[in-house]
């Protein structure tokens, strides 16, 4: 590995929660009763040591910690449509982790150790017999991006034909499994969501009229929640495929990040802060009321809200 690829994913692990709020979310979820959050929060250990971990968090603030110490980070964590499962992206080794749910450290890489390559933004299809994920690399030419789906039941994966320099990473799959959103753009000012159809792999975006992050779907597949900029801002809005009905969420002129629908469509909860990322915001779509709950680590992002 060169000596600019090595200093890229080092700078990449330290920032690994930024980009994955640039790059979406894990939330493939079906309409059902509301859970917790699923959570990666980045937590400083003095310095210079620093490490993420998963948690679940009650929408009451409460968290339990599922995986995590000094040398080992977890993040970018997805579970499936069924609960019974987990993955996870973990360094060192910036791979894919696939285990039982009820005890995350059992699980098992899925994907090769390749010193060049990180595996993140992991995200289960509804039938939750496949993972979305992205693959991005790290060299001395730069850096590449791209979309895979990896099969639990054959173990083979499967590469989608798209621009490696100017995308991100998957965000969300609809509840019919046809369409998945993942970011476009070489930075968040020239961000926006596209739709991937999964069985032709054709892409096309969503319509909107400022750049657009996240795209996570409502639970009956016909809206999405996203980002888009106001002023120095990034606010919360939901709208339409089409992108008609735009509705937005929140307006305090904050930076608001990777939103996520409950699993009852009801609520969206994303992430607030700039220099450090310790709220989690809540908004309830019928009367537009947004409570906040503290997070337990330095940076966080929400990755899923479960069912229960």
């Amino acid at each position: 590995m060169s000596a600019l690829g090595g200093a890229t994913r080092v700078l990449a692990l330290a920032a690994v929660l930024a980009l994955t709020l640039v790059g979406g979310n894990a939330s493939a979820t079906l309409p059902g009763k509301n859970g917790p959050l699923l959570i990666s929060t980045f937590i400083k250990k003095g310095s210079p040591n620093y490490s993420t971990y998963l948690y679940k968090e009650t929408l009451a603030g409460k968290a339990k910690k599922l995986l995590g110490s000094v040398e080992t980070s977890f993040y970018d964590g997805a579970v499936s449509p069924n609960g019974r499962r987990i993955v996870y992206s973990r360094y060192p080794g910036y791979q894919l982790w696939l285990g039982p749910f009820a005890n995350p450290g059992k699980a098992k890489a899925i994907t090769e150790l390749d010193p060049e390559l990180n595996n993140g933004d992991s995200v289960f299809a509804p039938d939750g017999k496949s993972i979305y994920y992205s693959a991005t690399y790290y060299t001395g030419a730069g850096v590449g991006w791209h979309l895979r789906r990896y099969s639990l039941e054959t173990g083979k994966t499967r590469s989608y034909e798209l621009d490696p320099q100017t995308n991100l990473g998957p965000a969300d799959v609809s509840p019919n499994g046809r369409l998945l959103t993942y970011g476009h753009g070489s930075d968040e000012d020239e961000s926006a969501i596209r739709f991937l159809d999964t069985r032709t792999g054709k892409s096309r975006a969503f319509k909107f009229k400022s750049p657009t992050l996240g795209g996570s779907f409502s639970p009956d597949g016909r809206s999405i929640a996203f980002t888009s900029p106001v002023k120095d801002a990034w606010e919360v809005y939901v709208a339409r495929l089409d992108g008609k009905g735009v509705r937005r969420l929140t307006r305090g002129l904050k930076v608001n990040l990777s939103p996520v629908f409950s699993p009852d469509g009801r609520q969206v909860a994303f992430t607030q802060g700039t220099d450090a990322y310790k709220r989690i915001g809540i908004v309830t779509l019928k009367t537009g009321k947004v409570k906040y709950v503290k997070a337990p680590g330095d940076y966080t992002k929400v990755d899923q809200w479960l069912r229960r």
